[in-house]
Formats: structure tokens, sequence, C-alpha cells
């Protein structure tokens, strides 16, 4: 199917989530914004919120960053794909049609939230997906087990430096040989861009560049 196909059925079915004015429990172990400030203990906890519908469904992977995956895509053709933060389902949707012989297994922190994801899969007819609910620290020791060697990683999730930074040394020996790590909202804040640089200073990767404006940037680690 071409990119641009895949494009229009994603983003179709997020501008009906758009319009929903239903509202969601939601427990968040994530950093929230950028001017939260979490302690690492409010993020291991959870903080339990409301957030709306049509308001989550604004959020993650769209036509730009698409492009930029799909990219990678190409070039890797990647058959087991791992993902921090499924939120909405949209991203992995993405990845499902790019890659459809592949396997994707994306963790979400909440579980309404991953009962969203499934629905979206169930609607797009994907059957490549696995949706776990959990913190990632949690989920990924037992699932790294199950599914490596990786080929593809997307840390989407938990916007925190040292998060991030222990996701990427936790990940990296599961992954294959030539396989990519793909950081998203590397600007985010300033303890990701932190995240980023001290992950370029490791040297433990072939390359390294970062794509998109300021408002999106990615960090792509080719190991």
């Amino acid at each position: 199917m071409e990119f641009e196909k895949i494009v229009e059925i994603v983003e179709s079915r997020r501008d009906v989530l758009k319009g929903s004015e239903r509202s969601i429990e939601v427990v968040d172990f994530g950093a929230g914004s950028p001017r939260d400030k979490r302690t690492k203990e409010q993020m291991e906890k959870g903080v339990l919120c409301a957030i709306a519908l049509c308001d989550l469904a604004k959020i993650g992977v769209k036509r730009e960053k698409a492009q930029e995956i799909f990219k990678i895509f190409k070039a890797l053709n990647p058959k087991v794909i791992l993902e921090l933060g499924t939120c909405c389902g949209f991203s992995s949707s993405y990845m499902s049609y790019f890659a459809s012989d592949s396997r994707i297994y994306s963790i979400e922190g909440s579980e309404n939230v991953a009962n969203i994801a499934r629905e979206n899969h169930q609607i797009f007819g994907l059957k490549n997906i696995e949706v776990l609910v959990g913190r990632f620290n949690l989920v990924l020791p037992s699932l790294l087990e199950r599914i490596a060697p990786l080929d593809f990683a997307f840390i989407d999730g938990h916007h925190d430096r040292f998060a991030t930074l222990e996701y990427f040394h936790t990940i990296r020996p599961f992954m294959d040989k030539g396989g990519v790590m793909l950081f998203d909202d590397i600007a985010w804040s300033g303890g990701m861009q932190e995240a980023w640089e001290e992950i370029l200073e490791s040297k433990i990767y072939k390359e390294a560049y970062v794509v998109g404006e300021n408002t999106w940037k990615m960090g792509a680690v080719w190991l």
C-alpha cells in the first residue's frame, strides 16, 4: 500500500476520535508535561488523571514522523518491533502497515488507553500487534527475553532523562546487529536533550542522526 493511502486511513480514524466528547481515566507513569517536574516516586506510583479522548487522539506519530519511520523501514525491513508508549495505537498502526510481515510489541502504561489502541487496531484490521499493559521497566525484562532479537525499537514514552537512558541500556543488548533504536521527542525538555547527548557520547552504535524540526525532533541510532 502506498504511503499516502496509509496516512489517509490512519489520520481519518484520528479525526473521528478528535471529534469525541468522551473522557477517560488514565494512570500516567510518565513525566507528564515539561512543566510538571514529576519526581521518580510519582512516576513509579503513577498519576491518576482524566483526559479527553479528543486531546489524547492529537498525541503521537502523524504524517511527518510516520514518513521518517517509513524511510527507516524501507532500508531496514524489520521483523521484530518494540514500542514504548502505545497511546491510541496510531504509531503502531503506521508501523504495521509499513511492515505487514513483522511482529509488533507495544507497551502502554494505562489499561484504558491500551483498550482504545486495541480497538483502533481491530478497526484497521491489523493482526500483527500485541499491546501489553504496565510500567515499561516492569514489562520489559520478560518481554525482551521472549521476543529478542529486535530489529527496531521506538522509544516514545516516559520522557525523562534517566528513564530514557535506562531504556537505551536495557534494550540495546537485545537488538539485532544492524537494528535501529528511534527516540522520539528528544527536544521535549532539557532532560531529554541531555539524554540524547549521553546516548551519542556512548559511541556504542555505527551511526546516529537527528530528524525533524524543534517541535518534533527524533534521534535515530543504527547499531
